[in-house]
């Protein structure tokens, strides 16, 4: 198989927002030939969110917590779900199963905390191999963390590997359950040495915790909550003051980093338009990091859907051409899953996945463990 010169990848992502699962197939040389496939999305049930969500921890003893049956009961409703929703997408796009070189599964993070030396996701990437008889490459964080990087953002490489042919200074937007940029100059002939990367902040997950938190709704759908509310700028300014977003990039966050609590006596309406304007702002914030203002910002993940903050982003980012994934034919619900298939590949071939200037690690790294089906 390594010696053909193109290969086939299904990817899988679990998002912070943990809502369900997105599915991608893509073909690539593991370089810059990437032809995007068929994509799926799998909602998760509204009790396996609640599930999913009450193990999510800011810090925790993972070699304890590993062991905790619970966990490895949720893990492995988990893993049977990725094997499902596999099946599916495979049946709906007539896709013969035996084709698929690999499998990237990233699974679903339940704490990321570099700083004490792991970030955790959980899924059997085993477990998975051996039921679809499908090699699977999982644990993509742990060797840059071992290394002494921030094991996220990973999808980078992709993004510029996607964008080659866009000869302008890009920002790919991410604005999943945690917004990251990745920023990079495909004006310039060194652009790959000095991709930048990070986490700007919170994006999709505060936002839906608070608007299912205080009614019946997963999220606030265009963003028809947020432009109802008046913004509260004073828990902005809050937020602001974090060490987060005075340290210099690379850097990355944990779903948990962020407390709803300063927005409790919030109307509904309210506490969403602050937030979606606190996302803005940290958007804003993370530019004064890049070399150059880019030509062309690309919005990718579930937040691009969100009308409200679209305009707003338009709005403040002023310098920059805003336009969404589609722009370019890309499903941006799946760039992501598409990424970890694309880093399944990378990690075949043994190429780097992570970077200096993306995740703080010395030199550029491969990652990810390879499981053989058994």
């Amino acid at each position: 198989m390594l010696n053909s010169k193109n290969y086939i990848a299904l990817g899988l992502m679990s998002g912070t927002s943990a809502d369900g699962v997105d599915v991608g197939m893509l073909v690539t040389n593991g370089k810059s030939k990437i032809e995007l496939g068929p994509s799926g999305y799998y909602p998760f049930s509204k009790s396996f969110i609640t599930k999913i969500k009450s193990i999510f921890k800011k810090k925790l003893n993972i070699n304890k917590s590993k062991k905790q049956k619970r966990i490895i009961e949720i893990e492995n409703e988990f893993t049977q779900f990725n094997f499902v929703a596999i099946n599916q997408f495979l049946k709906k796009n007539k896709i013969n199963k035996k084709k698929i070189h690999v499998i990237g599964f990233h699974g679903q993070t339940i704490s990321h905390n570099p700083a004490s030396g792991y970030s955790w996701q959980i899924g059997n990437s085993q477990n998975l191999a051996n039921l679809l008889n499908i090699k699977v490459v999982g644990n993509f964080r742990e060797n840059d963390i071992k290394k002494g990087g921030q094991g996220a953002p990973l999808t980078p490489i992709f993004h510029y590997y996607l964008t080659k042919e866009i000869k302008k200074k890009i920002c790919f937007i991410n604005l999943g359950g945690i917004s990251n940029i990745t920023y990079f100059n495909h004006e310039s002939e060194s652009s790959l040495n000095n991709m930048l990367a990070f986490d700007a902040g919170p994006c999709c997950s505060l936002i839906d915790d608070w608007v299912s938190k205080n009614s019946n709704k997963k999220f606030d759908n265009f963003g028809l909550l947020a432009r109802k509310g008046n913004v509260k700028k004073k828990i902005i300014q809050n937020f602001l003051k974090k060490p987060f977003f005075s340290k210099p990039p690379p850097k990355s966050l944990d779903r948990s980093y962020f407390s709803l609590s300063l927005l409790k006596k919030l109307k509904i309406e309210d506490g969403a338009a602050t937030l979606s304007y606190f996302v803005v702002d940290t958007l804003l914030k993370s530019f004064d990091y890049f070399p150059k203002n880019p030509d062309l910002c690309i919005l990718s993940g579930g937040g691009r859907l969100n009308k409200f903050l679209v305009e707003l982003i338009n709005k403040k980012i002023k310098k920059s051409k805003i336009v969404l994934t589609e722009n370019y034919n890309w499903n941006g619900d799946s760039i992501e899953s598409y990424a970890f298939a694309y880093l399944s590949i990378r990690k075949l071939l043994n190429l780097p996945i992570t970077f200096p200037k993306t995740t703080g690690i010395k030199k550029p790294s491969t990652g990810g463990q390879i499981f053989n089906f058994i």
